[in-house]
């Protein structure tokens, strides 16, 4: 993995005192006391730390500046700030590390010019290890694509392994790493050496001592499974070292195994200042992707082996389809899972009510710039004297304002940014549920307000209800259970929009959609009916299924009601349907109250 460069933003007057610390290390320096300009190095330079020196209330005023741009404006909540100032001015640093978490707070005093080193120095040491960190993740979500793209496409599977394998060179924070195809005979060969200097692959054969396999290589092909340890204490990696200029302490040995035989092994050899970076997190995820990686090469191999016998034996073919078609769709079930694919389903809905809301606010906002503009001719008629102009004008805003209905736009953005904001909020909590691959999040439980969940939505799914069908609402409930008003939302919202598109289907001359509540038994329902065409009674038992749909092709993925009973499922609760194969259809929610 490659070192982050020390990238270092000064913002500020000038002073002697912080350009002397500054020089005594090699950091990448940007000076600018300008706002904008430090807006723009901030874009396209991404520096890990900025420094302020603060000397009086202008250059405090352009630190704030700075500081609300970041931390506010960009939502950025890695950059490091450290505020240098003369010993004789003080900033509120409690107040500046509450509101903007700043990380230290330096006095340019000329006894302090090694500790303030020190200080900036950890500060960056912070930050490298934070994008370490960073690239780490990313290289894990990397490398379990990598595998996903293998099954989903029909990918040259030795692409697909090179980026496995610089996948997991990140993840390793690996110095070099190759790969040793084996024989039938248990011998290697090596290949695909990085990086790509000219006398490496020549190093490493040496230190391997091929064809013949090393006791810690050979280890590997014995127990079939990842394996990370410490180098053999012998002199055959010094000449490595000195290629490299590194101290390589440790390896981990990759193999890839199809059917119980090892074809060939990622070997990966770390420096010891890199191991501290390796944690039981990486090792973790690199044995689910060696467990997932040999399933998916099984499939193929089973996939080779499957056409082969199709040719040969054609009365088999019918057979060999079938299981052919069994296994693909059982890997998409594994691998590619139901989580992804629902969760893009489920943001469509709120980000569909803000794009509408986009294109109000592009009208709006012509109207707001055409007012401005007739106030602007009007105060330069009123300062150039012409009084005539001025009336004509004024006369002119007047209308305008009634044409416009100028009011009713002030408040109608009002309203149109608080539903976007509310949409876009779904879309974060979704987004936030992603963040771990294996573990399952705590969720945010909250009092249940059934009327403000119905109402959002309703605003939610304006662009489906196009035969404006009319949906009334019936609350009976007195309790006010706990749960995730988010997730509630959201199997109400695809229970309503099946509902419309069901009625839509049947054309009935008086379509409804009602919602009520009751208790029983200790459990808030929540029940959705309308007079659709009704669900037959020999599909009722597959409607939670995944990518189970009875709509024509294109027309819906079939993960609506999978993902709402898979949510219910999380609450506690139970989503259930009622129906005789006519009409009305319901669904019902059931939600325990305490």
């Amino acid at each position: 993995m490659e070192r982050q460069q020390q990238s270092v933003l000064h913002v500020g007057p000038n002073s002697d005192a912080l350009d002397a610390l500054l020089t005594q290390r090699n950091y990448q320096l940007e000076v600018t006391d300008n706002l904008r300009a430090c807006k723009k190095l901030i874009r396209k330079k991404k520096p890990g730390l900025i420094i302020f020196y603060v000397e009086d209330t202008d250059s405090e005023a352009l630190a704030e500046q700075v500081l609300e741009y970041v931390r506010i404006g960009c939502q950025d909540k890695d950059l490091i700030f450290i505020v240098s100032h003369p010993p004789t001015r003080m900033p509120d640093a409690l107040s500046w590390i509450e509101k903007y978490d700043i990380s230290s707070f330096i006095s340019l005093a000329p006894d302090k010019s090694e500790f303030n080193l020190s200080v900036i120095e950890r500060n960056l040491k912070a930050w490298q290890r934070l994008e370490q960190i960073n690239a780490q993740h990313k290289a894990e979500s990397d490398l379990l694509m990598s595998v996903a793209h293998l099954h989903r496409n029909n990918n040259d599977i030795n692409e697909v392994m090179l980026t496995f394998m610089r996948s997991l060179a990140n993840i390793a924070c690996a110095t070099t790493h190759c790969r040793i195809k084996i024989s039938n005979q248990n011998e290697g060969t090596l290949s695909h050496v990085w990086p790509e200097q000219p006398t490496l692959e020549q190093v490493l054969s040496g230190v391997f001592a091929l064809p013949a396999l090393p006791a810690y290589l050979a280890r590997s092909l014995t127990e079939k499974k990842p394996q990370i340890d410490l180098l053999p204490s012998d002199d055959a990696f010094q000449p490595l070292n000195q290629l490299l200029d590194a101290k390589l302490s440790s390896y981990l040995i990759f193999p890839i195994v199809v059917y119980d035989k090892v074809l060939e092994m990622m070997v990966f050899f770390i420096d010891e200042h890199a191991m501290e970076s390796v944690s039981m997190r990486q090792i973790d995820v690199v044995s689910k992707a060696a467990e997932q990686l040999t399933i998916l090469l099984e499939r193929k191999e089973s996939e080779r082996r499957l056409k082969k016998q199709c040719n040969r034996l054609k009365e088999a073919l019918l057979e060999l389809k079938e299981t052919q078609n069994q296994l693909a769709h059982s890997e998409k079930m594994a691998t590619v899972g139901q989580f992804a694919a629902g969760i893009a389903h489920e943001i469509n809905n709120p980000l569909s009510s803000v794009l509408s809301n986009f294109g109000s606010m592009d009208n709006y906002l012509d109207s707001i710039l055409n007012l401005q503009n007739l106030h602007d001719q009007f105060l330069t008629a009123v300062e150039g004297g012409n009084q005539n102009v001025g009336a004509k004008l004024k006369s002119q805003i007047s209308d305008y304002r009634g044409q416009s209905d100028i009011d009713f736009i002030y408040d109608d953005i009002r309203e149109i940014v608080a539903q976007s904001q509310m949409g876009l909020s779904r879309v974060s909590d979704i987004i936030k549920d992603l963040q771990s691959f294996t573990v399952v999040q705590n969720q945010h439980h909250s009092k249940l307000d059934i009327q403000a969940i119905f109402n959002q939505s309703l605003s939610l799914l304006q662009g489906h209800n196009k035969s404006n069908i009319q949906v009334s609402l019936n609350l009976s409930h007195t309790c006010q259970p706990v749960s995730n008003s988010g997730f509630v939302q959201q199997i109400l919202t695809n229970l309503l929009k099946n509902a419309f598109q069901a009625i839509e289907q049947n054309q009935h001359e008086s379509p409804y959609v009602e919602v009520t509540t009751q208790e029983a038994d200790d459990m808030l329902l929540i029940k959705v009916k309308d007079n659709g065409p009704g669900v037959p009674p020999d599909i009722q038992d597959k409607v939670f299924d995944p990518f189970f749909t009875t709509k024509a092709v294109g027309q819906g993925s079939g993960l609506g009601l999978s993902v709402s009973y898979n949510l219910s499922k999380r609450l506690g609760g139970q989503l259930t349907l009622t129906s005789d194969g006519h009409t009305p259809t319901q669904f019902t929610l059931a939600l325990p109250i305490d």
